[in-house]
Protein backbone atom coordinates (compact mmCIF):
# COMPACT_ATOMS: atom_id res chain seq x y z
CA UNK A 1 0.00 0.00 0.00
CA UNK A 2 1.73 3.29 -0.43
CA UNK A 3 1.75 6.10 2.00
CA UNK A 4 -1.02 8.35 0.65
CA UNK A 5 -3.42 5.06 1.27
CA UNK A 6 -2.47 5.16 5.00
CA UNK A 7 -2.88 8.89 5.38
CA UNK A 8 -6.34 9.26 3.87
CA UNK A 9 -7.47 6.28 5.20
CA UNK A 10 -6.35 7.42 9.21
CA UNK A 11 -7.70 11.12 8.83
CA UNK A 12 -11.03 9.91 7.45
CA UNK A 13 -11.54 6.25 9.39
CA UNK A 14 -11.10 8.95 12.81
CA UNK A 15 -13.96 11.37 11.60
CA UNK A 16 -16.04 8.76 11.02
CA UNK A 17 -14.88 6.88 14.33
CA UNK A 18 -15.62 10.21 15.84
CA UNK A 19 -19.34 11.09 14.43
CA UNK A 20 -20.22 7.40 15.21
CA UNK A 21 -19.50 7.64 18.76
CA UNK A 22 -21.09 10.43 19.15
CA UNK A 23 -24.47 9.19 17.11
CA UNK A 24 -24.23 5.62 19.40
CA UNK A 25 -23.04 7.53 22.85
CA UNK A 26 -27.04 8.41 22.98
CA UNK A 27 -28.61 4.86 22.55
CA UNK A 28 -27.76 3.01 26.38
CA UNK A 29 -29.17 6.26 27.72
CA UNK A 30 -32.63 6.18 25.37
CA UNK A 31 -34.49 4.99 28.48
CA UNK A 32 -33.30 7.57 30.71
CA UNK A 33 -33.51 9.80 28.40
CA UNK A 34 -37.38 9.31 27.85
CA UNK A 35 -38.25 9.40 31.85
CA UNK A 36 -36.72 12.96 32.41
CA UNK A 37 -38.33 14.65 29.52
CA UNK A 38 -41.21 12.50 30.07
CA UNK A 39 -41.96 11.16 26.70
CA UNK A 40 -43.19 7.51 26.20
CA UNK A 41 -41.04 4.87 23.61
CA UNK A 42 -43.24 5.92 20.78
CA UNK A 43 -42.39 9.71 21.31
CA UNK A 44 -39.04 9.31 22.43
CA UNK A 45 -37.94 7.48 18.78
CA UNK A 46 -37.36 10.63 18.08
CA UNK A 47 -34.35 11.29 19.52
CA UNK A 48 -32.92 8.80 17.46
CA UNK A 49 -35.53 9.57 14.07
CA UNK A 50 -35.26 13.16 14.56
CA UNK A 51 -30.98 13.01 13.51
CA UNK A 52 -32.03 10.64 10.40
CA UNK A 53 -34.98 12.59 9.33
CA UNK A 54 -32.69 15.87 8.77
CA UNK A 55 -29.74 13.56 7.39
CA UNK A 56 -32.10 11.95 4.83
CA UNK A 57 -33.19 15.72 3.42
CA UNK A 58 -29.75 17.43 3.82
CA UNK A 59 -27.70 14.43 2.51
CA UNK A 60 -28.20 14.66 -1.33
CA UNK A 61 -27.77 18.51 -0.54
CA UNK A 62 -24.86 17.81 0.77
CA UNK A 63 -23.64 15.85 -2.03
CA UNK A 64 -24.30 18.28 -4.72
CA UNK A 65 -22.42 20.92 -2.36
CA UNK A 66 -19.97 19.06 -2.82
CA UNK A 67 -19.93 18.61 -6.49
CA UNK A 68 -20.25 21.77 -6.86
CA UNK A 69 -17.68 23.65 -4.76
CA UNK A 70 -14.87 20.80 -3.55
CA UNK A 71 -15.48 17.80 -1.32
CA UNK A 72 -13.10 19.18 1.27
CA UNK A 73 -14.22 22.61 1.83
CA UNK A 74 -17.73 21.29 1.94
CA UNK A 75 -16.32 18.26 4.70
CA UNK A 76 -14.86 21.16 6.75
CA UNK A 77 -18.47 23.35 6.67
CA UNK A 78 -20.05 20.42 8.15
CA UNK A 79 -17.95 19.22 10.61
CA UNK A 80 -17.96 22.95 12.03
CA UNK A 81 -21.60 23.05 12.11
CA UNK A 82 -21.79 19.36 13.31
CA UNK A 83 -19.23 20.08 17.15
CA UNK A 84 -21.68 23.33 17.11
CA UNK A 85 -24.43 21.09 17.38
CA UNK A 86 -22.86 18.83 19.34
CA UNK A 87 -22.55 21.17 22.21
CA UNK A 88 -26.12 22.47 21.68
CA UNK A 89 -27.37 18.56 22.15
CA UNK A 90 -25.42 18.50 25.24
CA UNK A 91 -27.13 21.55 26.96
CA UNK A 92 -30.78 20.63 26.07
CA UNK A 93 -33.06 22.34 28.49
CA UNK A 94 -36.19 20.56 27.26
CA UNK A 95 -37.31 17.75 24.67
CA UNK A 96 -38.08 20.31 21.90
CA UNK A 97 -34.54 21.53 22.11
CA UNK A 98 -33.07 18.29 22.20
CA UNK A 99 -34.87 17.41 19.56
CA UNK A 100 -33.99 20.67 17.64
CA UNK A 101 -30.45 20.50 18.55
CA UNK A 102 -30.56 16.65 17.13
CA UNK A 103 -31.78 17.55 13.73
CA UNK A 104 -29.17 20.10 13.20
CA UNK A 105 -26.91 16.94 13.79
CA UNK A 106 -28.18 14.97 10.59
CA UNK A 107 -25.48 16.64 8.99
CA UNK A 108 -22.97 14.44 9.97
CA UNK A 109 -24.39 11.91 8.69
CA UNK A 110 -23.14 12.94 5.79
CA UNK A 111 -19.66 12.70 6.54
CA UNK A 112 -18.90 9.35 5.45
CA UNK A 113 -20.46 9.29 1.94
CA UNK A 114 -18.29 12.18 1.28
CA UNK A 115 -15.39 10.36 3.10
CA UNK A 116 -15.92 7.53 0.43
CA UNK A 117 -15.66 10.19 -2.39
CA UNK A 118 -12.38 11.25 -1.13
CA UNK A 119 -11.02 7.91 -1.28
CA UNK A 120 -12.22 7.18 -4.52
CA UNK A 121 -10.41 10.16 -5.75
CA UNK A 122 -7.20 9.53 -4.06
CA UNK A 123 -6.62 5.75 -3.90
CA UNK A 124 -6.36 2.94 -6.56
CA UNK A 125 -8.71 0.36 -7.86
CA UNK A 126 -7.11 -2.21 -5.96
CA UNK A 127 -6.86 -0.29 -2.68
CA UNK A 128 -10.20 1.35 -2.67
CA UNK A 129 -12.33 -1.92 -1.87
CA UNK A 130 -9.83 -2.37 1.30
CA UNK A 131 -10.38 0.75 2.12
CA UNK A 132 -14.05 1.25 1.61
CA UNK A 133 -14.45 -1.33 4.17
CA UNK A 134 -12.17 -0.42 7.00
CA UNK A 135 -14.26 3.11 6.47
CA UNK A 136 -17.61 1.13 6.68
CA UNK A 137 -16.26 -0.79 10.07
CA UNK A 138 -15.97 2.62 11.48
CA UNK A 139 -19.55 1.97 12.33
CA UNK A 140 -17.80 -0.93 14.66
CA UNK A 141 -14.99 0.91 16.25
CA UNK A 142 -17.38 4.31 17.06
CA UNK A 143 -19.93 2.00 18.75
CA UNK A 144 -17.22 -0.33 20.47
CA UNK A 145 -15.85 2.96 22.09
CA UNK A 146 -19.07 5.08 22.71
CA UNK A 147 -21.54 2.45 24.02
CA UNK A 148 -19.00 1.39 27.18
CA UNK A 149 -17.52 4.61 27.63
CA UNK A 150 -20.60 6.68 26.62
CA UNK A 151 -22.53 4.47 28.99
CA UNK A 152 -19.89 4.43 32.01
CA UNK A 153 -19.95 8.20 31.68
CA UNK A 154 -23.77 8.10 31.04
CA UNK A 155 -24.45 6.54 34.71
CA UNK A 156 -22.00 7.72 36.82
CA UNK A 157 -22.45 11.46 35.52
CA UNK A 158 -24.78 11.75 32.86
CA UNK A 159 -25.79 11.46 29.31
CA UNK A 160 -24.83 15.24 28.49
CA UNK A 161 -20.86 14.87 29.90
CA UNK A 162 -20.81 11.69 27.94
CA UNK A 163 -21.21 14.35 24.43
CA UNK A 164 -19.40 16.60 26.23
CA UNK A 165 -16.06 14.37 25.54
CA UNK A 166 -16.22 14.46 21.73
CA UNK A 167 -15.93 18.61 21.52
CA UNK A 168 -11.85 18.71 22.02
CA UNK A 169 -11.83 15.62 19.36
CA UNK A 170 -14.22 17.07 16.88
CA UNK A 171 -11.96 20.27 17.23
CA UNK A 172 -8.79 18.42 16.15
CA UNK A 173 -9.92 16.15 13.04
CA UNK A 174 -11.84 20.20 12.02
CA UNK A 175 -7.56 20.91 12.03
CA UNK A 176 -6.30 17.23 10.67
CA UNK A 177 -8.75 18.22 7.41
CA UNK A 178 -7.94 21.32 7.00
CA UNK A 179 -3.88 21.04 6.85
CA UNK A 180 -3.30 17.39 5.20
CA UNK A 181 -6.16 16.34 3.07
CA UNK A 182 -5.80 18.36 -0.61
CA UNK A 183 -8.46 20.31 -2.07
CA UNK A 184 -10.86 18.27 -4.69
CA UNK A 185 -11.78 20.38 -7.97
CA UNK A 186 -15.29 21.26 -8.47
CA UNK A 187 -16.91 19.32 -11.10
CA UNK A 188 -20.40 20.21 -12.09
CA UNK A 189 -22.27 23.22 -10.51
CA UNK A 190 -26.41 22.60 -10.22
CA UNK A 191 -29.35 24.15 -8.69
CA UNK A 192 -30.45 22.75 -5.04
CA UNK A 193 -33.96 20.83 -5.57
CA UNK A 194 -35.75 22.67 -2.88
CA UNK A 195 -39.01 21.70 -4.06
CA UNK A 196 -37.57 17.91 -4.04
CA UNK A 197 -36.03 18.05 -0.39
CA UNK A 198 -39.58 19.74 1.16
CA UNK A 199 -41.31 17.27 -0.46
CA UNK A 200 -39.50 14.43 0.36
CA UNK A 201 -39.32 15.89 4.23
CA UNK A 202 -42.86 16.29 4.93
CA UNK A 203 -43.95 12.75 3.39
CA UNK A 204 -42.13 11.35 5.87
CA UNK A 205 -42.39 12.94 8.62
CA UNK A 206 -45.68 12.59 8.35
CA UNK A 207 -45.37 9.28 8.29
CA UNK A 208 -43.21 8.78 10.86
CA UNK A 209 -45.96 10.81 13.03
CA UNK A 210 -48.44 8.60 11.87
CA UNK A 211 -46.64 5.51 13.75
CA UNK A 212 -45.75 7.53 16.54
CA UNK A 213 -49.31 8.31 17.42
CA UNK A 214 -50.95 4.99 16.16
CA UNK A 215 -50.68 3.64 19.58
CA UNK A 216 -52.46 6.50 21.14
CA UNK A 217 -54.88 6.66 17.96
CA UNK A 218 -55.34 2.96 17.02
CA UNK A 219 -53.60 1.44 14.64
CA UNK A 220 -57.17 1.07 12.70
CA UNK A 221 -58.08 4.46 13.21
CA UNK A 222 -59.37 7.10 10.89
CA UNK A 223 -56.89 9.14 12.11
CA UNK A 224 -53.63 7.08 11.24
CA UNK A 225 -55.48 5.87 8.15
CA UNK A 226 -55.50 9.68 6.45
CA UNK A 227 -52.22 10.28 7.72
CA UNK A 228 -50.89 7.73 6.12
CA UNK A 229 -52.33 8.33 2.37
CA UNK A 230 -51.61 11.92 3.59
CA UNK A 231 -47.92 10.74 3.70
CA UNK A 232 -48.29 8.59 0.35
CA UNK A 233 -50.08 11.60 -2.19
CA UNK A 234 -47.54 13.87 -0.90
CA UNK A 235 -44.46 10.96 -1.92
CA UNK A 236 -46.62 10.76 -5.23
CA UNK A 237 -45.96 14.74 -5.69
CA UNK A 238 -42.45 13.93 -4.90
CA UNK A 239 -42.24 11.08 -7.37
CA UNK A 240 -43.83 13.13 -9.98
CA UNK A 241 -41.75 16.29 -9.31
CA UNK A 242 -38.02 14.35 -9.43
CA UNK A 243 -39.30 13.16 -12.93
CA UNK A 244 -39.48 16.26 -14.04
CA UNK A 245 -37.25 18.37 -12.34
CA UNK A 246 -34.00 19.29 -13.87
CA UNK A 247 -32.00 18.32 -11.27
CA UNK A 248 -34.18 16.42 -9.00
CA UNK A 249 -32.59 15.62 -5.29
CA UNK A 250 -33.02 11.87 -5.94
CA UNK A 251 -32.47 11.43 -9.68
CA UNK A 252 -34.79 8.32 -11.33
CA UNK A 253 -32.44 8.40 -13.91
CA UNK A 254 -30.33 6.35 -11.38
CA UNK A 255 -32.60 3.67 -11.03
CA UNK A 256 -32.57 2.68 -14.39
CA UNK A 257 -29.13 0.49 -13.85
CA UNK A 258 -29.59 -2.21 -11.26
CA UNK A 259 -25.93 -2.08 -10.11
CA UNK A 260 -26.76 1.42 -8.75
CA UNK A 261 -30.23 0.82 -8.12
CA UNK A 262 -29.84 -2.12 -5.79
CA UNK A 263 -27.74 -0.74 -3.80
CA UNK A 264 -30.06 2.66 -3.04
CA UNK A 265 -32.71 0.08 -1.93
CA UNK A 266 -30.62 -1.87 0.32
CA UNK A 267 -29.76 0.97 1.81
CA UNK A 268 -32.85 1.67 3.01
CA UNK A 269 -33.38 -1.80 4.22
CA UNK A 270 -30.45 -1.87 6.00
CA UNK A 271 -30.69 1.15 7.41
CA UNK A 272 -34.70 0.22 8.87
CA UNK A 273 -33.56 -3.25 9.89
CA UNK A 274 -29.79 -1.98 12.12
CA UNK A 275 -31.86 1.06 13.58
CA UNK A 276 -35.61 -1.46 14.57
CA UNK A 277 -32.72 -3.48 16.50
CA UNK A 278 -30.60 -1.40 18.00
CA UNK A 279 -33.56 0.58 19.52
CA UNK A 280 -35.43 -2.76 20.57
CA UNK A 281 -31.99 -4.21 21.72
CA UNK A 282 -31.50 -1.53 25.21
CA UNK A 283 -34.61 -1.55 25.72
CA UNK A 284 -34.80 -5.27 26.05
CA UNK A 285 -31.79 -4.91 27.82
CA UNK A 286 -32.70 -2.76 30.46
CA UNK A 287 -36.41 -3.54 31.06
CA UNK A 288 -37.28 -5.24 34.38
CA UNK A 289 -37.36 -8.89 34.66
CA UNK A 290 -39.17 -10.90 33.51
CA UNK A 291 -39.64 -9.36 30.31
CA UNK A 292 -36.48 -7.66 30.08
CA UNK A 293 -33.02 -8.25 31.56
CA UNK A 294 -32.67 -5.37 34.21
CA UNK A 295 -29.46 -3.75 33.30
CA UNK A 296 -27.82 -0.88 33.93
CA UNK A 297 -26.53 2.10 31.00
CA UNK A 298 -23.39 1.05 31.62
CA UNK A 299 -24.49 -3.07 31.58
CA UNK A 300 -25.92 -2.60 28.51
CA UNK A 301 -22.94 -0.88 27.24
CA UNK A 302 -20.83 -3.78 28.23
CA UNK A 303 -22.96 -6.25 26.38
CA UNK A 304 -23.46 -4.44 23.25
CA UNK A 305 -19.68 -3.60 22.65
CA UNK A 306 -18.45 -7.00 21.60
CA UNK A 307 -20.70 -7.10 18.76
CA UNK A 308 -19.61 -3.93 17.56
CA UNK A 309 -15.97 -5.36 17.55
CA UNK A 310 -17.22 -7.98 15.05
CA UNK A 311 -17.92 -5.39 12.50
CA UNK A 312 -14.31 -4.01 12.61
CA UNK A 313 -13.13 -7.42 11.42
CA UNK A 314 -16.20 -8.61 9.70
CA UNK A 315 -16.20 -5.44 7.06
CA UNK A 316 -12.70 -5.64 5.72
CA UNK A 317 -13.17 -9.33 5.03
CA UNK A 318 -16.07 -8.39 2.92
CA UNK A 319 -14.15 -6.15 1.14
CA UNK A 320 -11.45 -8.47 0.24
CA UNK A 321 -14.01 -11.26 -0.65
CA UNK A 322 -15.73 -9.05 -3.10
CA UNK A 323 -12.88 -9.25 -5.55
CA UNK A 324 -12.71 -12.75 -5.24
CA UNK A 325 -16.21 -13.76 -5.31
CA UNK A 326 -18.18 -11.40 -6.56
CA UNK A 327 -20.99 -8.69 -5.71
CA UNK A 328 -24.10 -10.93 -6.29
CA UNK A 329 -22.57 -14.12 -4.33
CA UNK A 330 -21.91 -11.91 -1.41
CA UNK A 331 -24.53 -9.62 -1.34
CA UNK A 332 -27.68 -12.66 -1.74
CA UNK A 333 -25.55 -14.97 0.52
CA UNK A 334 -25.34 -12.63 3.73
CA UNK A 335 -29.05 -11.29 2.99
CA UNK A 336 -30.50 -14.87 3.45
CA UNK A 337 -28.28 -15.63 5.82
CA UNK A 338 -29.48 -12.34 7.78
CA UNK A 339 -33.55 -13.20 7.53
CA UNK A 340 -32.87 -16.59 8.67
CA UNK A 341 -30.71 -15.55 11.89
CA UNK A 342 -33.36 -12.47 12.57
CA UNK A 343 -36.45 -14.97 12.75
CA UNK A 344 -34.83 -17.64 14.67
CA UNK A 345 -33.51 -14.57 17.23
CA UNK A 346 -37.72 -13.56 17.39
CA UNK A 347 -38.56 -16.89 17.59
CA UNK A 348 -36.21 -17.08 20.49
CA UNK A 349 -36.85 -14.18 22.41
CA UNK A 350 -40.40 -15.53 22.97
CA UNK A 351 -39.13 -18.32 24.98
CA UNK A 352 -36.52 -17.70 28.39
CA UNK A 353 -33.27 -16.46 26.42
CA UNK A 354 -30.16 -15.92 28.21
CA UNK A 355 -27.97 -13.20 27.43
CA UNK A 356 -24.76 -15.48 26.06
CA UNK A 357 -27.15 -17.07 23.81
CA UNK A 358 -28.97 -13.47 22.76
CA UNK A 359 -25.62 -12.28 22.12
CA UNK A 360 -24.20 -15.58 20.06
CA UNK A 361 -27.07 -14.99 17.84
CA UNK A 362 -26.82 -11.08 17.73
CA UNK A 363 -22.91 -11.53 16.75
CA UNK A 364 -24.18 -13.83 13.85
CA UNK A 365 -26.68 -11.63 12.31
CA UNK A 366 -24.31 -8.34 12.34
CA UNK A 367 -21.59 -10.16 10.50
CA UNK A 368 -23.88 -10.53 7.97
CA UNK A 369 -25.41 -7.62 7.62
CA UNK A 370 -21.96 -6.16 7.54
CA UNK A 371 -21.65 -8.22 4.71
CA UNK A 372 -24.36 -6.71 3.12
CA UNK A 373 -23.33 -2.80 3.69
CA UNK A 374 -20.04 -3.31 2.82
CA UNK A 375 -20.96 -5.04 -0.58
CA UNK A 376 -23.53 -2.44 -1.19
CA UNK A 377 -21.30 0.46 -1.07
CA UNK A 378 -18.37 -0.99 -3.12
CA UNK A 379 -21.00 -1.82 -5.50
CA UNK A 380 -22.49 1.69 -5.80
CA UNK A 381 -19.05 3.18 -5.96
CA UNK A 382 -17.89 0.76 -8.49
CA UNK A 383 -20.56 1.69 -10.62
CA UNK A 384 -20.89 5.55 -10.28
CA UNK A 385 -18.99 7.89 -12.92
CA UNK A 386 -16.22 10.05 -10.94
CA UNK A 387 -18.53 13.15 -11.96
CA UNK A 388 -21.44 12.16 -10.42
CA UNK A 389 -20.67 9.97 -7.17
CA UNK A 390 -20.60 12.25 -4.43
CA UNK A 391 -24.52 13.21 -5.44
CA UNK A 392 -24.91 8.95 -5.94
CA UNK A 393 -23.67 8.64 -2.79
CA UNK A 394 -25.74 11.61 -1.10
CA UNK A 395 -28.43 9.79 -2.24
CA UNK A 396 -27.41 6.33 -0.78
CA UNK A 397 -27.19 8.20 2.42
CA UNK A 398 -30.54 9.93 1.81
CA UNK A 399 -32.15 6.15 0.89
CA UNK A 400 -30.36 4.70 4.41
CA UNK A 401 -31.88 7.57 6.58
CA UNK A 402 -34.88 7.02 5.24
CA UNK A 403 -35.04 3.67 6.84
CA UNK A 404 -33.17 5.20 9.71
CA UNK A 405 -35.86 7.28 10.29
CA UNK A 406 -38.46 4.99 10.30
CA UNK A 407 -36.44 1.93 12.05
CA UNK A 408 -36.89 3.48 15.59
CA UNK A 409 -40.25 4.96 14.92
CA UNK A 410 -41.70 1.02 14.71
CA UNK A 411 -40.03 0.03 17.41
CA UNK A 412 -41.31 2.63 19.23
CA UNK A 413 -44.32 2.31 18.23
CA UNK A 414 -44.70 -1.36 18.85
CA UNK A 415 -43.31 -0.91 22.37
CA UNK A 416 -45.82 1.42 23.13
CA UNK A 417 -48.75 -0.96 21.67
CA UNK A 418 -48.27 -4.25 23.11
CA UNK A 419 -47.57 -4.02 27.38
CA UNK A 420 -48.17 -5.95 29.68
CA UNK A 421 -48.64 -4.77 33.91
CA UNK A 422 -45.97 -4.88 36.45
CA UNK A 423 -46.11 -4.80 39.79
CA UNK A 424 -44.66 -1.93 41.76
CA UNK A 425 -45.58 -1.94 45.12
CA UNK A 426 -48.92 -2.48 47.44
CA UNK A 427 -50.03 0.39 48.95
CA UNK A 428 -52.90 -0.22 52.01
CA UNK A 429 -53.09 -3.71 50.06
CA UNK A 430 -53.80 -2.31 47.18
CA UNK A 431 -51.45 -3.54 44.18
CA UNK A 432 -49.62 -0.80 42.41
CA UNK A 433 -48.85 -1.24 38.94
CA UNK A 434 -46.83 0.33 35.88
CA UNK A 435 -47.11 -1.18 32.20
CA UNK A 436 -43.84 -1.95 30.17
CA UNK A 437 -43.32 -3.54 26.41
CA UNK A 438 -44.03 -7.26 26.37
CA UNK A 439 -41.69 -9.45 24.63
CA UNK A 440 -44.43 -9.85 22.09
CA UNK A 441 -43.65 -6.43 20.65
CA UNK A 442 -39.98 -7.34 20.43
CA UNK A 443 -40.49 -10.51 18.78
CA UNK A 444 -42.90 -8.43 16.15
CA UNK A 445 -40.05 -5.85 15.45
CA UNK A 446 -37.67 -8.74 14.81
CA UNK A 447 -40.19 -10.62 11.86
CA UNK A 448 -40.60 -6.62 10.65
CA UNK A 449 -37.01 -6.33 10.23
CA UNK A 450 -36.51 -9.93 8.28
CA UNK A 451 -39.33 -8.86 6.13
CA UNK A 452 -38.20 -6.02 4.90
CA UNK A 453 -34.57 -7.92 4.31
CA UNK A 454 -36.52 -10.46 2.48
CA UNK A 455 -36.47 -7.49 -0.40
CA UNK A 456 -32.81 -7.32 -0.38
CA UNK A 457 -32.22 -11.07 -1.65
CA UNK A 458 -35.03 -10.15 -4.35
CA UNK A 459 -33.13 -6.82 -5.58
CA UNK A 460 -29.79 -8.40 -5.81
CA UNK A 461 -30.97 -10.83 -8.86
CA UNK A 462 -30.91 -8.00 -10.58
CA UNK A 463 -27.26 -7.40 -10.31
CA UNK A 464 -24.78 -7.32 -13.34
CA UNK A 465 -21.34 -8.63 -12.05
CA UNK A 466 -19.78 -7.60 -15.62
CA UNK A 467 -21.06 -3.78 -15.40
CA UNK A 468 -20.03 -3.75 -11.73
CA UNK A 469 -16.59 -4.19 -13.08
CA UNK A 470 -16.79 -2.12 -16.31
CA UNK A 471 -17.53 1.11 -13.74
CA UNK A 472 -14.89 0.69 -11.41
Amino acid sequence: MRREFFKYLLILASISILTMYVEMVVLPSLPTIESQFNVNEAEGSWILSSETLAGMALAPFIGKLADSYGRKKVLLFILGIYTLSVMLTSISPNYAILILSRSIQGLGLSINPLAYTILRERLSREELPIAQGIIASTFAVGAAIAIPIGSYIAEYYSWQTAYQTAIPLLLLVIFAVGKFIPPSNAVQKENIDVIGILLLSAGFLIMGVAFTEAPTWGWISLPFFSSLAFSASILYFFSSHISKAKHPIIDPYDFKNPNIAVPLLSSFVTGFSLFLTFQSLVFLFELPKPVGYGMTIFQTGLTLAPIALVLLFAGPFFGYMVNKVGYKRIILSTSTLSVISILFLSFLIGGNISVTELMGVLIIILIFVSGMNVTRVTLLLASSSEERMATITGTNTSMRLMGNTLGPVIAGSLESTFKEPLLLFMYNSVPIFTFIPSRLAFQYSFIVSSIVTISVIIMATKIKEERAIQGA
